[in-house]
């Protein structure tokens, strides 16, 4: 891996110096810390292109969507993505996807705060991208399912040597699309962590928080007991050695990943269903998707605008395939 780094408004690559950061008895922070230094030397893979905004406190994420580390040879692929559990299903359940083949690029371009705000006001993180990683790929929760019953890690099935979950915690959507880590991506953590010290950074959630390994102080492991009910606790890390609110996935149970987010993220506010006026022939748009009319509507939710990622990860399609088959709005 190799960083590609560039600053939106320096004229030089000169790296940000972090700011001091406090903490109050209660363990909460009391003064926001610039991550824009430790965005900017992290580990990046050679698919990823950052970009970071001094002017606007916020980095910019690039890259083509594939694990830097490789995929799998082949994947168990859910024919009916909604029959859930996928554990107790039989070979007929799935076909197998060969990633030489079937899965190509998937263009992951998104921008994160580098001035993170700790609240004790709590976000559940929602299906589909909740974070991005070194690698390339994307950070996603831990369910496969709206209702947050089935945790992907627990429902791992393998039939003739093909797994639904590769070695990595990882797999794409259904159409081969967007690459994912329902937990600790031991294609990265294995090479980069060190057993007797911290987690290196692995990734960055959307709140602007790091993501690590569970590793803390001197390879100590990290379990749910010790972190709070978002994966996550103040602590000195590796690229912050004054100290910072952070995320940990963990491998003793669920959660692997993180379900919550405890720093402020813009989320789509809940403004009733889409009015009639305009209102986009959901039946043309779920034949084109081939899907049911009911999923479909399901799967968008009444929330405006839609949480299109959320909704393609429940239909088992890529986010820009659901975007491109629903008519432009209204002008």
């Amino acid at each position: 891996m190799s960083n590609k780094v560039l600053y939106g408004t320096a004229a030089t690559a000169v790296l940000i110096a972090a700011a001091t950061l406090t903490f109050s008895t209660s363990g909460a922070q009391d003064a926001s810390i610039s991550t824009a230094a430790a965005v900017a030397a992290a580990n990046w893979a050679d698919n990823v292109t950052i970009t970071v905004n001094e002017a606007e406190n916020t980095f910019r994420f690039e890259s083509d969507g594939i694990p830097s580390h490789g995929f799998a040879d082949q994947y168990l692929i859910p024919i009916d993505p909604t029959n859930q559990p996928f554990s107790d299903k039989t070979a007929s359940a799935f076909t197998v996807a060969n990633s030489a083949t079937d899965f190509p690029e998937s263009p992951v371009d998104t921008t994160i705060t580098t001035l993170p705000i700790y609240t004790d006001d709590l976000t559940d993180t929602s299906l589909g991208q909740i974070g991005v990683a070194i690698t390339g790929a994307q950070i996603f929760n831990d369910y496969e399912n709206m209702e947050r019953t089935v945790v992907a890690l627990d429902d791992q099935v393998i039939h003739d040597h093909v797994a639904f979950l590769d070695a990595c915690n990882g797999h794409t959507l259904v159409d081969g699309t967007s690459y994912h880590y329902h937990g600790i991506p031991v294609c990265i953590t294995d090479s980069l962590d060190q057993a007797d010290a911290h987690s290196v950074m692995i990734g960055v959630l959307s709140d602007g928080f790091p993501v690590y390994g569970n590793h803390d102080q001197a390879g100590a492991i990290v379990t749910n007991a010790d972190l709070d009910e978002c994966s996550g606790h103040f602590g000195i890390t590796p690229e912050f050695p004054e100290g910072i609110y952070h995320y940990h996935l963990t491998a003793d149970e669920a959660p692997y990943m993180i379900d919550c987010y405890h720093g402020e993220v813009e989320v789509a506010a809940n403004a009733g269903g889409p009015p009639d006026s305009g209102r986009p022939d959901f039946a043309a748009v779920a034949t084109e998707l081939g899907v049911s009319e009911r999923d479909l509507m399901d799967a968008l939710g009444t929330s405006m605008p839609p949480d299109f990622d959320a909704a393609a990860v429940a239909l088992g399609i890529s986010s820009d395939t659901l975007r491109n088959a629903m008519p432009a709005p209204p002008q």
